[in-house]
Protein backbone atom coordinates (compact mmCIF):
# COMPACT_ATOMS: atom_id res chain seq x y z
CA UNK A 1 0.00 0.00 0.00
CA UNK A 2 1.86 3.04 -1.30
CA UNK A 3 -0.41 5.61 0.30
CA UNK A 4 0.16 4.67 3.95
CA UNK A 5 1.26 8.19 4.88
CA UNK A 6 -1.84 9.65 3.22
CA UNK A 7 -3.92 7.13 5.16
CA UNK A 8 -2.44 8.24 8.46
CA UNK A 9 -2.94 11.92 7.66
CA UNK A 10 -6.56 11.32 6.72
CA UNK A 11 -7.08 9.24 9.84
CA UNK A 12 -5.67 12.04 12.00
CA UNK A 13 -8.02 14.53 10.33
CA UNK A 14 -11.08 12.38 11.10
CA UNK A 15 -10.09 11.45 14.65
CA UNK A 16 -9.54 15.13 15.44
CA UNK A 17 -13.21 15.88 14.77
CA UNK A 18 -15.53 15.16 17.70
CA UNK A 19 -18.47 13.13 16.38
CA UNK A 20 -20.51 11.72 19.22
CA UNK A 21 -23.86 10.33 18.05
CA UNK A 22 -25.62 13.30 19.67
CA UNK A 23 -23.21 15.82 18.16
CA UNK A 24 -24.93 16.27 14.81
CA UNK A 25 -22.64 19.15 13.81
CA UNK A 26 -19.56 17.01 14.41
CA UNK A 27 -20.97 14.02 12.56
CA UNK A 28 -21.90 16.36 9.73
CA UNK A 29 -18.29 17.54 9.51
CA UNK A 30 -17.19 13.94 9.01
CA UNK A 31 -19.90 13.56 6.37
CA UNK A 32 -18.73 16.67 4.50
CA UNK A 33 -15.12 15.46 4.61
CA UNK A 34 -16.02 12.05 3.17
CA UNK A 35 -18.34 13.55 0.56
CA UNK A 36 -15.48 15.69 -0.78
CA UNK A 37 -13.25 12.64 -1.04
CA UNK A 38 -15.94 10.63 -2.84
CA UNK A 39 -16.57 13.45 -5.30
CA UNK A 40 -12.84 13.66 -6.02
CA UNK A 41 -12.99 9.98 -6.99
CA UNK A 42 -15.85 10.65 -9.38
CA UNK A 43 -18.52 8.95 -7.28
CA UNK A 44 -22.17 9.95 -7.29
CA UNK A 45 -22.83 11.39 -3.84
CA UNK A 46 -26.03 12.06 -1.93
CA UNK A 47 -26.09 13.63 1.53
CA UNK A 48 -29.03 13.45 3.92
CA UNK A 49 -29.98 14.88 7.33
CA UNK A 50 -27.39 17.67 7.44
CA UNK A 51 -24.62 15.41 6.12
CA UNK A 52 -25.09 12.84 8.90
CA UNK A 53 -25.94 10.18 6.28
CA UNK A 54 -23.90 9.83 3.12
CA UNK A 55 -24.48 7.59 0.12
CA UNK A 56 -21.91 7.30 -2.66
CA UNK A 57 -22.13 5.13 -5.78
CA UNK A 58 -19.72 4.31 -8.55
CA UNK A 59 -22.55 3.72 -11.05
CA UNK A 60 -25.97 5.24 -11.56
CA UNK A 61 -27.77 1.94 -11.06
CA UNK A 62 -30.07 0.69 -8.33
CA UNK A 63 -28.29 -2.67 -8.01
CA UNK A 64 -24.61 -3.00 -7.17
CA UNK A 65 -21.96 -5.59 -6.41
CA UNK A 66 -20.33 -4.35 -3.21
CA UNK A 67 -21.81 -2.48 -0.26
CA UNK A 68 -19.30 -0.80 2.05
CA UNK A 69 -20.78 0.26 5.40
CA UNK A 70 -19.09 2.58 7.85
CA UNK A 71 -20.44 4.69 10.71
CA UNK A 72 -19.20 8.21 11.37
CA UNK A 73 -20.27 8.58 15.00
CA UNK A 74 -18.37 7.65 18.15
CA UNK A 75 -19.30 7.15 21.81
CA UNK A 76 -17.03 9.97 22.97
CA UNK A 77 -18.48 13.25 24.21
CA UNK A 78 -17.83 16.57 22.51
CA UNK A 79 -14.54 18.02 23.80
CA UNK A 80 -12.73 14.68 24.01
CA UNK A 81 -10.50 15.52 21.04
CA UNK A 82 -9.18 18.59 22.84
CA UNK A 83 -8.21 16.41 25.80
CA UNK A 84 -6.52 13.65 23.78
CA UNK A 85 -6.14 14.30 20.04
CA UNK A 86 -4.75 11.83 17.53
CA UNK A 87 -1.26 10.58 18.27
CA UNK A 88 1.03 7.75 17.24
CA UNK A 89 3.43 5.90 19.48
CA UNK A 90 5.50 2.75 18.97
CA UNK A 91 3.42 1.35 16.12
CA UNK A 92 0.01 2.28 17.52
CA UNK A 93 -2.37 5.15 16.87
CA UNK A 94 -4.56 6.61 19.60
CA UNK A 95 -7.51 8.99 19.83
CA UNK A 96 -11.30 8.96 20.19
CA UNK A 97 -12.76 6.59 17.63
CA UNK A 98 -9.40 5.81 16.03
CA UNK A 99 -10.33 2.14 15.58
CA UNK A 100 -14.12 2.31 16.03
CA UNK A 101 -14.34 3.19 13.30
CA UNK A 102 -12.55 6.09 11.71
CA UNK A 103 -9.77 3.87 10.44
CA UNK A 104 -12.46 1.81 8.72
CA UNK A 105 -13.80 4.93 7.01
CA UNK A 106 -10.36 5.75 5.65
CA UNK A 107 -9.81 2.17 4.51
CA UNK A 108 -13.02 2.40 2.48
CA UNK A 109 -11.60 5.47 0.71
CA UNK A 110 -8.40 3.69 -0.28
CA UNK A 111 -10.09 0.46 -1.32
CA UNK A 112 -12.60 2.25 -3.54
CA UNK A 113 -9.90 4.39 -5.10
CA UNK A 114 -7.83 1.30 -5.94
CA UNK A 115 -10.82 -0.70 -7.18
CA UNK A 116 -11.88 2.15 -9.44
CA UNK A 117 -8.50 1.79 -11.17
CA UNK A 118 -8.27 -2.00 -11.29
CA UNK A 119 -11.93 -3.04 -11.57
CA UNK A 120 -13.94 -0.11 -12.97
CA UNK A 121 -16.73 -2.58 -13.85
CA UNK A 122 -17.44 -3.30 -10.17
CA UNK A 123 -20.53 -1.46 -9.00
CA UNK A 124 -19.82 -0.08 -5.54
CA UNK A 125 -22.10 1.60 -3.02
CA UNK A 126 -20.87 3.27 0.18
CA UNK A 127 -23.22 3.92 3.10
CA UNK A 128 -22.06 6.12 5.98
CA UNK A 129 -24.39 6.71 8.91
CA UNK A 130 -24.11 8.79 12.06
CA UNK A 131 -26.16 6.85 14.59
CA UNK A 132 -24.68 3.35 14.75
CA UNK A 133 -23.54 3.76 18.34
CA UNK A 134 -27.18 4.29 19.36
CA UNK A 135 -28.48 1.34 17.36
CA UNK A 136 -28.84 3.01 13.93
CA UNK A 137 -32.33 3.99 15.01
CA UNK A 138 -32.65 6.56 12.23
CA UNK A 139 -30.64 4.86 9.48
CA UNK A 140 -31.56 1.18 9.83
CA UNK A 141 -34.37 1.22 7.24
CA UNK A 142 -32.16 3.10 4.80
CA UNK A 143 -29.29 0.62 5.25
CA UNK A 144 -31.57 -2.36 4.75
CA UNK A 145 -33.13 -0.83 1.65
CA UNK A 146 -29.67 -0.34 0.15
CA UNK A 147 -28.47 -3.78 1.20
CA UNK A 148 -31.29 -5.51 -0.66
CA UNK A 149 -29.74 -4.25 -3.90
CA UNK A 150 -26.23 -5.56 -3.17
CA UNK A 151 -24.48 -8.88 -3.80
CA UNK A 152 -21.98 -8.62 -0.92
CA UNK A 153 -21.75 -6.42 2.17
CA UNK A 154 -18.61 -5.43 4.06
CA UNK A 155 -18.93 -3.63 7.39
CA UNK A 156 -15.78 -1.78 8.39
CA UNK A 157 -15.96 -2.13 12.15
CA UNK A 158 -12.49 -2.64 13.64
CA UNK A 159 -10.72 -5.93 13.07
CA UNK A 160 -9.75 -7.83 16.19
CA UNK A 161 -6.41 -9.00 17.52
CA UNK A 162 -4.60 -11.58 15.42
CA UNK A 163 -5.90 -10.04 12.18
CA UNK A 164 -9.36 -11.39 12.94
CA UNK A 165 -12.65 -10.62 11.22
CA UNK A 166 -16.09 -10.92 12.84
CA UNK A 167 -18.18 -13.78 11.46
CA UNK A 168 -21.06 -13.74 13.96
CA UNK A 169 -22.73 -11.30 16.32
CA UNK A 170 -25.48 -11.89 18.84
CA UNK A 171 -28.86 -10.29 18.42
CA UNK A 172 -30.15 -8.06 21.17
CA UNK A 173 -33.19 -6.32 22.56
CA UNK A 174 -33.91 -4.15 25.58
CA UNK A 175 -37.00 -4.67 27.70
CA UNK A 176 -38.20 -1.69 29.75
CA UNK A 177 -40.86 -2.45 32.37
CA UNK A 178 -42.73 -0.05 34.64
CA UNK A 179 -44.69 -1.37 37.63
CA UNK A 180 -47.62 0.48 39.19
CA UNK A 181 -48.83 -0.58 42.63
CA UNK A 182 -50.45 1.03 45.64
CA UNK A 183 -48.68 2.86 48.45
CA UNK A 184 -49.42 2.31 52.12
CA UNK A 185 -47.67 2.46 55.49
CA UNK A 186 -45.38 -0.57 55.67
CA UNK A 187 -45.83 -0.84 59.44
CA UNK A 188 -49.32 0.33 60.19
CA UNK A 189 -51.17 -0.94 57.12
CA UNK A 190 -49.05 -3.27 54.97
CA UNK A 191 -52.17 -5.16 53.95
CA UNK A 192 -53.52 -2.08 52.17
CA UNK A 193 -50.55 -1.76 49.83
CA UNK A 194 -49.52 -3.46 46.60
CA UNK A 195 -45.75 -3.52 46.24
CA UNK A 196 -44.41 -2.64 42.79
CA UNK A 197 -40.92 -3.60 44.00
CA UNK A 198 -42.06 -7.08 44.95
CA UNK A 199 -43.61 -7.60 41.51
CA UNK A 200 -40.43 -6.31 39.87
CA UNK A 201 -38.37 -8.79 41.90
CA UNK A 202 -40.49 -11.62 40.51
CA UNK A 203 -39.85 -10.44 36.94
CA UNK A 204 -36.11 -10.25 37.60
CA UNK A 205 -35.99 -13.79 38.97
CA UNK A 206 -38.13 -15.34 36.24
CA UNK A 207 -36.63 -13.52 33.26
CA UNK A 208 -33.03 -14.09 34.30
CA UNK A 209 -33.92 -17.77 34.75
CA UNK A 210 -34.54 -17.80 30.97
CA UNK A 211 -30.80 -17.36 30.45
CA UNK A 212 -29.04 -20.20 28.65
CA UNK A 213 -25.38 -19.39 28.17
CA UNK A 214 -24.70 -22.69 26.41
CA UNK A 215 -26.73 -21.55 23.40
CA UNK A 216 -25.72 -17.89 23.72
CA UNK A 217 -28.76 -16.47 25.51
CA UNK A 218 -28.22 -13.95 28.31
CA UNK A 219 -30.69 -11.81 30.24
CA UNK A 220 -29.40 -9.04 32.49
CA UNK A 221 -31.40 -6.72 34.74
CA UNK A 222 -29.08 -3.76 34.29
CA UNK A 223 -31.08 -0.94 35.85
CA UNK A 224 -33.66 -1.30 38.64
CA UNK A 225 -35.39 1.44 40.60
CA UNK A 226 -38.32 1.53 42.99
CA UNK A 227 -39.83 2.84 46.19
CA UNK A 228 -39.35 6.09 48.08
CA UNK A 229 -38.75 5.04 51.69
CA UNK A 230 -38.19 1.93 53.75
CA UNK A 231 -41.48 2.31 55.62
CA UNK A 232 -43.63 2.79 52.50
CA UNK A 233 -45.02 -0.02 50.36
CA UNK A 234 -43.71 0.99 46.93
CA UNK A 235 -46.31 2.15 44.44
CA UNK A 236 -43.82 2.39 41.57
CA UNK A 237 -40.77 0.53 40.25
CA UNK A 238 -39.01 0.11 36.92
CA UNK A 239 -36.43 -2.20 35.40
CA UNK A 240 -34.40 -2.33 32.20
CA UNK A 241 -33.34 -5.74 30.91
CA UNK A 242 -30.63 -6.40 28.32
CA UNK A 243 -31.35 -9.51 26.24
CA UNK A 244 -28.71 -11.10 23.97
CA UNK A 245 -29.23 -14.17 21.78
CA UNK A 246 -27.41 -16.22 19.17
CA UNK A 247 -30.60 -17.90 17.95
CA UNK A 248 -33.44 -15.72 16.60
CA UNK A 249 -36.14 -17.90 18.16
CA UNK A 250 -34.77 -17.12 21.62
CA UNK A 251 -36.05 -13.56 21.35
CA UNK A 252 -39.54 -14.95 20.75
CA UNK A 253 -39.23 -17.27 23.74
CA UNK A 254 -38.28 -14.47 26.12
CA UNK A 255 -40.89 -12.09 24.73
CA UNK A 256 -43.56 -14.74 25.30
CA UNK A 257 -42.43 -15.18 28.90
CA UNK A 258 -42.64 -11.43 29.52
CA UNK A 259 -46.18 -11.38 28.10
CA UNK A 260 -47.16 -14.19 30.48
CA UNK A 261 -45.74 -12.28 33.45
CA UNK A 262 -47.62 -9.17 32.41
CA UNK A 263 -50.91 -11.04 32.10
CA UNK A 264 -50.55 -12.84 35.44
CA UNK A 265 -49.52 -10.47 38.20
CA UNK A 266 -47.88 -12.15 41.19
CA UNK A 267 -48.78 -9.26 43.51
CA UNK A 268 -52.52 -8.47 43.46
CA UNK A 269 -53.13 -4.86 42.52
CA UNK A 270 -49.85 -4.30 40.63
CA UNK A 271 -49.96 -3.50 36.92
CA UNK A 272 -46.97 -3.80 34.58
CA UNK A 273 -46.37 -1.83 31.39
CA UNK A 274 -43.59 -3.10 29.15
CA UNK A 275 -41.84 -2.03 25.97
CA UNK A 276 -39.36 -3.93 23.83
CA UNK A 277 -36.76 -1.54 22.41
CA UNK A 278 -34.16 -1.76 19.64
CA UNK A 279 -34.57 -5.29 18.42
CA UNK A 280 -31.58 -6.48 16.37
CA UNK A 281 -31.49 -9.98 14.92
CA UNK A 282 -28.35 -12.12 15.25
CA UNK A 283 -25.71 -12.02 12.55
CA UNK A 284 -25.02 -15.67 11.81
CA UNK A 285 -23.04 -16.78 8.73
CA UNK A 286 -25.21 -18.12 5.92
CA UNK A 287 -23.96 -20.70 3.41
CA UNK A 288 -22.97 -17.88 1.03
CA UNK A 289 -21.18 -16.01 3.81
CA UNK A 290 -19.27 -19.18 4.65
CA UNK A 291 -18.17 -19.36 1.01
CA UNK A 292 -16.89 -15.80 1.31
CA UNK A 293 -15.07 -16.67 4.55
CA UNK A 294 -13.45 -19.60 2.76
CA UNK A 295 -12.26 -17.31 -0.05
CA UNK A 296 -10.67 -14.97 2.46
CA UNK A 297 -8.93 -17.89 4.19
CA UNK A 298 -7.59 -19.17 0.86
CA UNK A 299 -6.29 -15.76 -0.15
CA UNK A 300 -4.64 -15.28 3.23
CA UNK A 301 -2.94 -18.66 2.90
CA UNK A 302 -1.59 -17.73 -0.54
CA UNK A 303 -0.20 -14.52 0.93
CA UNK A 304 1.25 -16.42 3.89
CA UNK A 305 -0.90 -14.27 6.14
CA UNK A 306 -2.75 -15.54 9.18
CA UNK A 307 -6.34 -14.47 9.75
CA UNK A 308 -8.82 -15.25 12.49
CA UNK A 309 -12.60 -15.34 12.87
CA UNK A 310 -14.42 -14.35 16.03
CA UNK A 311 -17.97 -14.32 17.33
CA UNK A 312 -19.05 -11.56 19.68
CA UNK A 313 -21.96 -10.48 21.83
CA UNK A 314 -21.68 -6.90 20.59
CA UNK A 315 -23.86 -5.69 17.73
CA UNK A 316 -23.17 -3.60 14.63
CA UNK A 317 -24.88 -2.61 11.40
CA UNK A 318 -24.05 -6.11 10.16
CA UNK A 319 -26.95 -7.28 12.36
CA UNK A 320 -29.31 -5.27 10.17
CA UNK A 321 -27.89 -6.59 6.90
CA UNK A 322 -26.91 -10.25 7.34
CA UNK A 323 -30.43 -11.47 8.29
CA UNK A 324 -31.63 -10.24 4.89
CA UNK A 325 -29.63 -13.03 3.26
CA UNK A 326 -26.79 -10.90 1.90
CA UNK A 327 -23.31 -12.44 2.38
CA UNK A 328 -21.84 -10.17 5.05
CA UNK A 329 -18.40 -9.82 6.59
CA UNK A 330 -17.92 -7.57 9.62
CA UNK A 331 -14.76 -6.34 11.32
CA UNK A 332 -13.22 -5.38 7.98
CA UNK A 333 -11.43 -2.32 9.31
CA UNK A 334 -7.82 -2.23 10.51
CA UNK A 335 -7.30 -3.99 13.83
CA UNK A 336 -7.54 -2.33 17.20
CA UNK A 337 -8.62 -2.71 20.78
CA UNK A 338 -9.68 -0.89 23.93
CA UNK A 339 -12.81 0.14 22.08
CA UNK A 340 -15.12 2.72 23.70
CA UNK A 341 -12.45 3.62 26.25
CA UNK A 342 -9.72 6.22 26.70
CA UNK A 343 -7.21 3.47 25.83
CA UNK A 344 -8.65 2.77 22.37
CA UNK A 345 -5.85 2.03 19.92
CA UNK A 346 -5.17 1.03 16.32
CA UNK A 347 -2.44 -1.33 15.13
CA UNK A 348 -0.78 0.70 12.38
CA UNK A 349 0.79 -2.36 10.74
CA UNK A 350 -2.66 -3.87 10.26
CA UNK A 351 -3.65 -1.13 7.81
CA UNK A 352 -1.64 -2.54 4.92
CA UNK A 353 -2.59 -6.14 5.77
CA UNK A 354 -6.28 -5.34 5.63
CA UNK A 355 -5.97 -3.33 2.44
CA UNK A 356 -3.96 -6.03 0.69
CA UNK A 357 -6.27 -8.88 1.65
CA UNK A 358 -9.57 -7.12 0.95
CA UNK A 359 -8.37 -5.55 -2.29
CA UNK A 360 -7.27 -8.97 -3.56
CA UNK A 361 -10.62 -10.47 -2.55
CA UNK A 362 -12.73 -7.78 -4.15
CA UNK A 363 -10.79 -7.89 -7.40
CA UNK A 364 -11.74 -11.55 -7.72
CA UNK A 365 -15.43 -11.19 -6.89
Amino acid sequence: MKQLQDFRSQLAALVNIDSNSADREGVGKIGKYLSRKYLEMGLLVEAFDDDTRIQAKSHDEEDFDLLFVGHMDTVFQKGTVQQRPYKEKEGFAYGPGVADMKAGLVLILHLVQALRRERPDLRICIANNGDEEIGSIYSMDWLQKLARHGKYAFVFEPGRGGNAFVKARKGCEDLAVKFYGKASHAGAAPQDGASAVREMARWIMELTAMQNLEIGTSVNAGIVRGGCAGNVVADFAEALFDIRVSLPEELERIEKKAEELQANSFVPGVRAEMEFIGRMMPMNPSAKTKELISKIDQLAEKKQMSVGWVSTGGVSDANHIAPLGIPTICGCGPCGGGLHSAEEYLEIESIEKRFDLLFSLMKEL
